[in-house]
């Protein structure tokens, strides 16, 4: 992997860690500035790559509609959907009232 065209200070990383309201350790601080750094040296490999035969896309897979057509269709009847209701009034689930 090539190297990071700019090196990642420590106090970088402190600062980082601060402003994301991280309480890290002196080893953390050393272990993460390590880690960052060859995420920045990956990063710059992407920046070297010749994308410009590449069309723009917003998902690298074809998406498509996996959803069925709206059918209508006969409901479940009101008793069966009433059947395991913890309380219901007449056709209707009976529930606590939520606001005043």
């Amino acid at each position: 992997m090539p190297e990071p065209e700019s090196e990642l200070s420590s106090r970088e990383v402190e600062h980082v860690a601060r402003l994301a309201r991280l309480g890290i350790t002196p080893d953390e601080v050393v272990r993460y500035r390590d880690q960052l750094r060859h995420i920045l040296a990956a990063i710059n490999a992407l920046k070297q790559a010749d994308t410009s035969k590449v069309p723009a896309t917003a998902h690298p897979l074809e998406a498509r509609n996996v959803m069925r057509d709206d059918k209508r269709e006969p409901s479940l009847p009101a008793e069966a959907a009433l059947k395991n209701a913890p309380s219901r009034e007449d056709a209707y689930f009976k529930v606590k009232a939520i606001q005043e």
